[in-house]
């Protein structure tokens, strides 16, 4: 990796980990996902796992939640969106195709957080569940709105750019 590629991705993850941390004081409401779909869509696989797993250390290290239990899931979580981006999703780019594939990211990266919440921190499922569900409304509408309205401007600013 060079010098400038590396800068790059360091900064796509500063920038990743700021607007969550701006915009932390509303509910659920980022621009994380779009971002990730974006990134996902514009760099090859492993550059997105870095710049996932940058993220993922400066959150953590920004809010003092490093945990065993949180930072893997949160990492395994955010994974999926390179994966699938790169694979099963791979041959759609349109904003709108992007953005219900957005909302399926947002629903699995929450649904991550179950595993670590009721298998290891033996929290009822349902009681996680109930309380969970309106951020996991709100976390899909964000992503699913900010897909739509954001991705194709940002995609043509991201290939000017690189």
């Amino acid at each position: 990796m060079n010098t400038r590629k590396l800068v790059i991705l360091a900064f796509l993850s500063a920038i990743l980990t700021v607007q969550e941390e701006v915009l932390s004081f509303l509910p659920n409401i980022q621009l994380t996902f779009f971002l990730l779909v974006l990134y996902a869509k514009k760099l090859n696989f492993s550059d997105t796992l870095f710049v996932i797993t940058l993220h993922v250390l400066f959150d953590n290290l920004f809010v003092g939640s490093f945990n065993l239990v949180y930072t893997p899931i949160m990492w395994i979580g955010y994974s999926f969106i390179p994966i699938l981006s790169n694979t099963i999703f791979k041959k759609i780019n349109t904003p709108l195709k992007l953005a219900i594939t957005g909302v399926l990211y947002s629903l699995l990266y929450c649904w991550t957080f179950v595993l670590g919440s009721v298998f290891i921190m033996n929290v009822p499922f349902m009681s996680y569940f109930i309380a969970d569900l309106p951020f996991e409304l709100i976390l899909s509408i964000c992503t699913f709105l900010s897909i739509l309205w954001l991705y194709e401007p940002c995609a043509k600013l991201f290939d000017r750019l690189l």
